[in-house]
């Protein structure tokens, strides 16, 4: 485990704590303040999800000049792109801060008629549960226990997960996904969702950071 990695798993235990004290005992706070739209732990997500961002786009740049294969830059790029896109929109495209009107796609079709796509409502369902029902518990949950069991039991597999530069977990970042899903059976509210989505997000930058094949992002292990 890396030091940065030291630093920050406490840190977010300290958080989660403090997030199931404030939604059990100030109830009031929690909903308004800490999990409401633009609330502080919206901000958060979108500085996590802008350093995911930077982070993807920094290798992306700096392993340009390495011979990793086309199709390993350009899911670099999407990978970042990716996550500025979720930033973004976790801000409502920052509609508060700037001050502009939704367009009238998203006045009669968002739920809360904000310019953002997590709360546009397809078939009667809102995107932000039908995405957070399957992507992340489902896909989340096989990515993290059931793709790094056989990434190195299929070569194939890992001939492929290298290619398309996809971060593996380690079982640092498993567990530390398993605690995150035991503290959200504390927390009374229905907006729980919110804070799990943060911390896996935080979860998943420190799993970019130091993955498990770590060694096809490493500039010391590869070849000009």
């Amino acid at each position: 485990m890396k030091g940065f990695e030291k630093l920050m798993y406490p840190l977010l235990v300290v958080i989660l704590v403090w997030v199931v004290y404030v939604s059990r005992t100030h109830t009031s706070y929690f909903e308004s303040q800490l999990v409401a739209d633009d609330g502080l732990v919206t901000w958060a997500m979108f500085w996590t999800l802008m350093f995911a961002s930077l982070m993807c786009l920094y290798r992306a740049i700096i392993l340009k000049p390495f011979k990793r294969g086309t199709y390993f830059n350009i899911m670099l790029i999407l990978q970042g792109a990716a996550f500025f896109f979720f930033a973004m929109d976790e801000l409502s495209w920052l509609q508060k801060v700037i001050g502009f009107s939704s367009p009238e796609f998203f006045q009669t079709r968002n739920i809360k008629g904000q310019t953002n796509f997590h709360n546009l409502v397809v078939m009667g369902f809102r995107l932000n549960e039908i995405v957070f029902t399957f992507t992340v518990k489902i896909l989340a949950t096989l990515y993290f226990f059931v793709l790094p069991f056989f990434y190195g039991r299929l070569e194939i597999l890992k001939q492929y997960v290298n290619q398309f530069a996809i971060p593996l977990p380690r079982y640092t970042q498993v567990g530390a996904y398993a605690v995150l899903s035991l503290f959200m059976l504390f927390i009374p509210s229905g907006n729980r969702h919110i804070v799990f989505e943060f911390c896996f997000y935080w979860i998943l930058v420190m799993m970019m950071y130091n993955p498990l094949n770590d060694e096809i992002f490493s500039r010391r292990s590869i070849v000009r």
